[in-house]
């Protein structure tokens, strides 16, 4: 069962067990969940090493999504964790946001450092100084205003275990769009393969290995796909997980500060289901325990 259970294969006593046919979520969150606990409890890693210590790269330049972004720091499940944030604007901001990170993550058991970041330089320059301060054997890039659930640093970890990539990040299943107010699930990426795309806000990698290929470049945009090129001009492996736990917010109001290039009428398109509002469920870190709707 355990072996079934690894492959994503869902497992219950009966029939009634199992989630309605067309319940993408509830059959999803079931796979993962069965084998996550599997590859924690059984994969041969903790027996020889530990687990990997684990640095969170978060860099804003919009202050008043702090507290939702660390709020997603927090809820992660994974021992031996970090955050390493950086306010990217001028010295006045970050001088007056600064207490507000201390105050969001007092009482919390990881290790924080802030960084302050000129509003001229780069979103790669941002990165760039957060890996250099980062004490983590992996970086994770996390993004402000992105929904992430519990074990979402879990399973970067073990599909780096498991697939020995490079980098390693998750599938763009799921997205909420604050035009339409609509969430879709948009499974058009292979899951569980080698790829040359991930999710940016999903990113992990080892700090060697971003250390070979140059680190972050200094550019203002598309700052993921460039360290992805790096990787695979290299002749490096980037593994694609499977998308659920993380939610990717479309900002259509955004404008020019968004760094996707990609319409969000785009992201209509091509989907197998589609849900008013933001879809409320832990398994997506859209909620907390309790509250799913």
């Amino acid at each position: 069962s355990a072996q079934l259970a690894a492959a994503g294969v869902v497992l219950a006593e009966s029939a009634d067990e199992l989630p309605a046919s067309d319940d993408y979520l509830a059959w999803q969150a079931a796979s993962v969940a069965g084998r996550r606990d599997v590859l924690r409890t059984h994969s041969p890693w903790p027996a020889v090493a530990h687990w990997p210590t684990v640095s969170v790269l978060l860099s804003t330049h919009r202050p008043e999504r702090l507290a939702h972004a660390l709020a997603m720091v927090r809820r992660q499940n994974y021992p031996h964790l970090q955050v390493i944030v950086v306010l990217h604007g001028n010295e006045e901001d970050v001088a007056h946001f600064a207490p507000s990170v201390r105050e969001a993550l007092d009482g919390w058991d990881g290790e924080w450092a802030i960084i302050g970041m000129p509003a001229e330089r780069t979103l790669g320059h941002a990165l760039a100084a957060a890996s250099a301060r980062a004490d983590g054997e992996l970086l994770t890039k996390m993004d402000d205003d992105d929904y992430y659930a519990s074990s979402h640093i879990w399973d970067l970890v073990l599909a780096r275990m498991y697939s020995g990539a490079q980098i390693v990040g998750k599938a763009l299943d799921w997205v909420y769009l604050t035009a339409a107010d609509t969430t879709v699930f948009r499974p058009t990426y292979p899951a569980e393969r080698f790829a040359k795309f991930v999710a940016g806000g999903t990113m992990l990698i080892s700090a060697g290995d971003l250390a070979q290929v140059g680190g972050w470049r200094p550019v203002p945009k598309s700052v993921d796909r460039a360290l992805l090129d790096r990787v695979l001009d290299a002749g490096g492996l980037v593994y694609r997980a499977h998308g659920l736990g993380y939610v990717y917010v479309r900002n259509a109001a955004d404008g020019s500060a968004n760094t996707s290039q990609v319409n969000e009428d785009h992201f209509l398109t091509k989907t197998v289901a589609q849900f008013p509002g933001l879809l409320k469920s832990e398994a997506l870190g859209t909620t907390s325990v309790g509250e799913e709707r």
